[in-house]
This record gives structure tokens, C-alpha cells and sequence, in this order.
């Protein structure tokens, strides 16, 4: 697939997942977890897409790696049961290596790592 599909569908996809967060805020369901998460997950995020380019890793893969991730909100925040954005089902991937998950993992990593099947 081409690498600036990848992007495009990936913007419009992370739009779904700003738009129910920002629902459940104005709605007063939002958890301090789930505001936490939003800030954290984006932190990890960049760290795990440094490391990545650093060690000469393709972006693409990238790309993909957080779309998966990104449908996995989306089926969390809807309760679509595990559905993704388009009817397909949503298996979240997390950069994070077995290596890294020991016990003094930050709380977000603990959920990422929790969401991947």
C-alpha cells in the first residue's frame, strides 16, 4: 500500500478516536485514566516510532502499527466489541519488545500491552 494512503486513512481514523474522546468528555464519562492514557499513549508513541527509525525500521510499518492501534480505540471508546472503523476486526499491535515489559513498565505500556490479543 502506499505509504501516503497509509497516512491519509490514518489521520481520518485518529479523528474518530478525538471525536469520541472528546464526547465522553463533554458527556462527563471520561475516567482520569482515559485522560491519562491520551497524554501517555502519545508520549510512548514517539518513543517507540524513534526507536524504530533509529534501528532503520520502515515507517510504513509504522503507519500500519498505528492505524491498528488507533481502530483498537476506536472499538474501546464505541464499544463496537472489537470492530474497526470499517467493519474489520481491530488486533492492536504494540511496538514495545517482551524484553522492555518487565516489572517497572510505565502504567501506559501496561494497557497497551493488555489491549494486544
Amino acid at each position: 500500500m502506499f505509504i501516503w494512503f497509509s497516512t491519509m486513512t490514518l489521520m481520518v481514523e485518529a479523528t474518530r478516536v478525538i471525536e469520541l474522546r472528546l464526547r465522553l468528555i463533554v458527556l462527563g464519562r471520561s475516567t482520569p485514566d482515559e485522560i491519562f492514557l491520551m497524554v501517555t499513549e502519545k508520549i510512548d508513541a514517539l518513543e517507540q516510532a524513534t526507536s524504530v527509525i533509529i534501528r532503520g525500521g520502515d515507517p510504513s510499518l509504522i503507519i500500519d502499527n498505528y492505524r491498528k492501534i488507533v481502530a483498537a480505540n476506536v472499538a474501546r471508546l464505541s464499544g463496537t466489541g472489537g470492530l474497526g472503523i470499517v467493519g474489520r476486526e481491530a488486533i492492536p499491535v504494540v511496538i514495545i519488545p517482551a524484553s522492555v515489559l518487565g516489572p517497572e513498565t510505565r502504567p501506559a505500556e501496561r494497557v497497551a500491552a493488555s489491549l494486544v490479543r
